[in-house]
C-alpha cells in the first residue's frame, strides 16, 4: 500500500539590518525583492538569497508546504471555495445510493483519481448514486457506462449526471448482459457478488479494474483467491473496508 506523503521545502531566511537611507540605497542599487520585518531609523528586512558584502544578523529555516497540501475548500453558507486542481463533484443528499460518505466509495474514488487515464472508456458496476461516474467523466472519459440492477438508483445516477452536468450512460443491467469490454473497471459491491461474477467482471475490462466493498481481510483474502492470474496493484483500506486494483 502507498502512503501519502506530505510534500514541504525548506528555504533560508537571511535577515538583515541597515539604517534607513542605507536600505534604500541598496533597493536602488541592486533591484532586489525584500521582505521588510521593521521600519523606523533603521530598517529590518529580509531576504531569500544572501547579500554580498553584507552580514545578516540572523538566518532562519522557513518550511513552505505545497499549496496542494495546505490549501483546502472552505464553506461559507452555501457557497464552496475551491482550489482549480480539486473536482467538484454535487450529489443529491436524498440519494441512499452513496453520497461519498462511506469508507467503499472514498476507496473507490481514491482509486479513481491514482489509476484512471485520461480517454480511457470505462464502465461502473454498481452505479448507485453515480458519484463513481461522475468522477469519471470528470477525469475526461469520453465513453462511459453505468450500470445497476436497482431501478431506482438508474434515476439518482441520471439525476447526478444531469446535476453535474455530465452525459452519463446509466442502464438497468445484471452484469452478465454486459457483453462489451472496457479499459478501465470500477465495482464497488459486495464479496457475495465477486464470487458470482468475477469471470464477467474480468472481460469487463482490459487495462486496470478497481474492486471496492470488501469488509475486513477475510473478504479481502476470499477476493485475491478470485484474482488469481491477475496482477494486484495496489490494495487500499479504509477502516475495516478494503479496495483491489487488478491489471492486465
Amino acid at each position: 500500500m502507498r502512503k501519502n506523503v506530505k510534500i514541504s521545502y525548506v528555504y533560508k531566511k537571511y535577515i538583515y539590518t541597515l539604517p534607513s537611507q542605507d536600505f534604500y540605497d541598496l533597493l536602488v542599487e541592486k533591484s532586489i525583492g525584500v521582505e521588510i520585518l521593521q521600519e523606523s531609523e533603521q530598517v529590518i528586512f529580509a531576504t531569500y538569497e544572501p547579500l554580498e558584502n553584507l552580514t545578516p544578523i540572523k538566518v532562519e529555516e522557513v518550511k513552505f508546504i505545497n499549496p496542494k497540501e495546505s490549501f483546502r475548500p472552505i464553506f461559507i453558507e452555501s457557497f464552496v471555495i475551491c482550489p482549480p486542481w480539486t473536482v467538484p463533484i454535487v450529489i443529491n443528499p436524498a440519494s441512499s445510493f452513496g453520497t461519498g460518505k462511506h469508507p467503499t466509495t472514498q476507496i473507490a474514488l481514491k482509486l479513481i483519481s491514482k489509476y484512471y487515464k485520461k480517454g480511457w472508456s470505462a464502465i461502473d458496476v454498481g452505479c448507485g448514486s453515480g458519484i463513481l461516474s461522475v468522477a469519471l467523466k470528470k477525469l475526461g472519459c469520453k465513453k462511459l457506462l453505468a450500470i445497476d440492477t436497482d431501478k431506482k438508483a438508474i434515476k439518482e445516477c441520471k439525476k447526478n449526471a444531469k446535476l453535474n452536468a455530465v452525459n452519463v450512460t446509466c442502464k438497468n443491467l445484471n452484469v452478465n448482459k454486459v457483453k462489451e469490454s472496457f479499459d478501465f473497471l470500477v465495482a464497488n459491491l459486495e464479496i457475495s457478488i465477486f464470487k458470482e461474477h468475477m469471470e464477467s467482471l474480468i472481460g469487463m475490462f482490459k487495462k486496470i479494474g478497481i474492486f471496492s466493498g470488501l469488509y475486513k481481510k477475510q473478504d479481502l483474502e476470499e477476493f485475491l483467491k478470485l484474482a488469481k492470474g491477475l496482477e494486484i496493484l495496489d490494495v487500499q483500506k479504509n477502516n475495516n473496508w478494503y479496495g483491489v486494483v487488478l491489471k492486465k
